[in-house]
C-alpha cells in the first residue's frame, strides 16, 4: 500500500514537472515516457523560438558578445598589420627599382656607339631623372598592361615598314629591360613620325618637315595608357587614308610572297596599269614593289598629320589635282608640272584668292636665263610681243599683261609663299594630253581652271558660267570664304579607288633616293 499510495501522489506532481518544464525536460525522461498523449496544451504550445528558452545567463551571453568583438578587433588589427606589411614591402620594392634605374642610367647612354640614339638615350635618362626614376612599365606580377600592349605594337613594327630593335621578352621586371621597352618605344614613335629621312637630304626642292616625335612626347603618350599602348603608340604613324591603303597593300604583297609565282608579270616601275594580283609577281619583281610602296609611306610621314577635310593635293609623278570638299572628292584634273631642270616643289600651303585675267610677273631666273639670251640681252624687245619692260635700281622687270596669249592663261590660284609658286590656267591647253606632262617652270598648270575656282569658291554667286564672263583685260581679284590647304605632293605608288595599286614614274628620282636611305 505503500508503493500505491506513493504513486498516485507522486503522478500529478509529474506531469506538473513536465508541462512546467517544457520540451527540455521531456527529452530528459526515461525512454518509456509515463507522458499521456497529446493534450489540447501540446497543440496550443508557442512557436518554436518562444519555447526554446537560452541556458545561458546574461552574464554569459554578455561574455560571448564581448569575446566576438575582441575576436573581430584582433582581425582588424591583423588585417591593418598585413597591409601596412604589404605596403611597407612595396614602398621598399618601389625604392629599390627606383634605384635600380639610376644606377643603370649611369652608363646607359654612353654605352650605344651611334650619335642620333645615343642622343634619344639621354633624352630618356632625362626623363627618368625628371620623375625620379619611377618606373614606367612595372607591376606587381611583373609587367603592366601597358608595357604588354606596347610591345606587342613594338614587335609587328614592320607592319608599318619600320626596322624597330625591338626588346628582347621578359616575363620579370628588371631596369635592364625597362629601358630597353622605353628606347624600343621612344625609337618606334620618331620612326613612325619621319625620324629616319630627312626631306631636305632627298632636295632642296622638297621644303616639307615632319615633326618627329620626343622621346618624352612617346613616353607620356604610351606609359599610362593600359590596354590601349599600343593604339596610342601606332598613332605616331601617318592617320591619312592613303597611308593605311599602302599598308594594307604591303601586308597582302607580303602574303603573296610566301606562295610560288603563277606567271611572270612584265610589269615595270612606270606601268600605271593597277597590280591587284601580287601572287603573279617574280619575286625580284615583289621585291621592288615592296621597297616602293615602303619609300611612299615614308615620304607619307612628311606630311602635315592634318592635312585639312576640305583640301587641293596636287601629286607631280601622276600628273594629277584634286579638290576635296568635306573628304568627299568633288574634281580630278590633269596638271603640267615642272621640268626636271626646274622641278615643282614639293611643299604645303594655303590658298587665299584667285585672280581672273591674271598679270604675270616673270621671274628673275627666267629673264636672266631665258628671255635676255633670247633678245641678246635686249629686253625692249619684249615690247613688240606685247610685254612691259621696266627698270628699278638697273634690274629689270618684264611683265605679261592679261590676255589670249598671257602665260598664266585666264585664272591664277594664289597660296602666297615664298618660292612664288601657284597654279594657273595655260593657252597650250594641247598639252594636257600628253602622258607625261613635265614642262612647266615649276608652276602647276591645271586643266579646267574654272571648274577648279567654281569649287574653291564655294559660293552660288560665283559659278562656272559668271567666272567665264569676267574675262577681260582687267585683272578681278576674288578672295576665298575660307583658307583651302594645299599639298604639292610626290607619291609614285598610289592605291586606287578599286584597291589596286599604281606605281608612276620616279620623275625626279626622290623615290630613288629614299629607297637608298631606308638601305632597300
Amino acid at each position: 500500500m505503500f508503493r500505491v499510495s506513493l504513486r498516485s501522489q507522486v503522478a500529478p506532481l509529474a506531469v506538473l514537472a513536465v508541462l512546467l518544464a517544457g520540451p527540455g525536460m521531456a527529452q530528459m525522461s526515461s525512454p518509456q515516457s509515463d507522458a499521456p498523449p497529446a493534450t489540447d496544451i501540446e497543440r496550443k504550445a508557442p512557436p518554436a523560438m518562444e519555447r526554446e528558452p537560452s541556458d545561458q545567463s546574461p552574464a554569459d551571453a554578455q561574455h560571448g558578445i564581448d569575446e566576438q568583438q575582441r575576436s573581430e578587433e584582433q582581425r582588424q588589427i591583423d588585417e591593418r598589420q598585413r597591409a601596412e606589411e604589404r605596403r611597407r614591402i612595396d614602398e621598399q620594392q618601389a625604392t629599390d627599382a627606383r634605384q635600380a634605374i639610376n644606377d643603370t642610367l649611369r652608363n646607359w647612354a654612353n654605352e650605344e656607339a651611334q650619335p642620333d640614339r645615343r642622343a634619344r638615350r639621354s633624352e630618356i635618362a632625362a626623363f627618368y631623372k625628371k620623375h625620379d626614376y619611377a618606373p614606367l612599365w612595372r607591376a606587381a606580377n611583373g609587367f603592366s598592361p601597358s608595357a604588354k600592349s606596347a610591345a606587342q605594337t613594338v614587335h609587328d613594327a614592320a607592319r608599318d615598314g619600320l626596322n624597330v630593335r625591338a626588346p628582347a621578352e621578359a616575363s620579370d621586371w628588371s631596369a635592364a629591360a625597362e629601358l630597353a621597352l622605353s628606347e624600343a618605344v621612344a625609337d618606334y614613335a620618331a620612326q613612325a613620325s619621319g625620324s629616319r629621312v630627312d626631306p631636305a637630304a632627298i632636295s632642296s626642292e622638297i621644303e616639307e618637315r615632319p615633326k618627329v616625335a620626343k622621346p618624352a612626347q612617346a613616353l607620356d603618350a604610351v606609359a599610362g595608357a593600359g590596354g590601349e599602348a599600343g593604339a596610342r603608340l601606332a598613332a605616331f604613324n601617318p592617320p591619312q587614308p592613303a597611308y593605311a591603303a599602302l599598308r594594307e597593300t604591303l601586308a597582302e604583297l607580303r602574303a603573296a610572297r610566301v606562295h610560288p609565282k603563277r606567271e611572270a608579270s612584265a610589269a615595270r616601275a612606270s606601268d600605271t596599269r593597277p597590280i591587284t594580283n601580287f601572287a603573279s609577281l617574280s619575286q625580284a619583281k615583289a621585291k621592288r614593289v615592296e621597297a616602293e610602296i615602303i619609300a611612299n609611306m615614308e615620304r607619307w610621314r612628311w606630311e602635315p598629320r592634318e592635312m585639312g577635310a576640305t583640301r587641293l593635293e596636287v601629286n607631280i609623278p601622276q600628273f594629277e589635282m584634286t579638290f576635296t570638299r568635306d573628304n568627299q572628292l568633288v574634281q580630278r584634273a590633269r596638271v603640267i608640272v615642272g621640268k626636271k631642270q626646274t622641278p615643282t616643289p614639293v611643299f604645303s600651303d594655303v590658298m587665299r584668292y584667285i585672280i581672273i585675267n591674271p598679270t604675270w610677273n616673270v621671274p628673275e631666273s627666267i629673264i636672266e636665263n631665258e628671255l635676255a639670251p633670247k633678245t641678246g640681252g635686249k629686253l625692249s624687245r619684249l615690247r613688240a610681243h606685247g610685254y612691259k619692260v621696266t627698270y628699278s635700281h638697273g634690274r629689270p622687270i618684264v611683265q605679261q599683261p592679261p590676255g589670249e596669249k598671257n602665260a598664266l592663261g585666264r585664272v591664277k590660284f594664289v597660296f602666297p609663299n615664298d618660292l612664288l609658286i601657284y597654279m594657273h590656267d595655260t593657252p597650250q591647253k594641247k598639252l594636257f594630253a600628253r602622258a607625261k606632262r613635265a614642262f612647266s617652270h615649276g608652276c602647276v598648270r591645271v586643266q579646267d581652271p574654272f571648274k577648279l575656282a567654281e569649287e574653291v569658291l564655294g559660293r552660288p554667286d560665283y559659278d562656272e558660267k559668271r567666272l567665264k564672263a569676267m574675262i577681260g583685260e582687267k585683272e578681278r581679284r576674288i578672295n576665298l570664304a575660307k583658307p583651302i590647304p594645299v599639298h604639292v605632293e610626290y607619291f609614285t605608288a598610289v592605291v586606287d579607288a578599286a584597291g589596286g595599286l599604281r606605281l608612276y614614274d620616279d620623275l625626279y628620282g626622290y623615290s630613288a633616293k629614299v629607297r637608298e636611305a631606308l638601305t632597300l
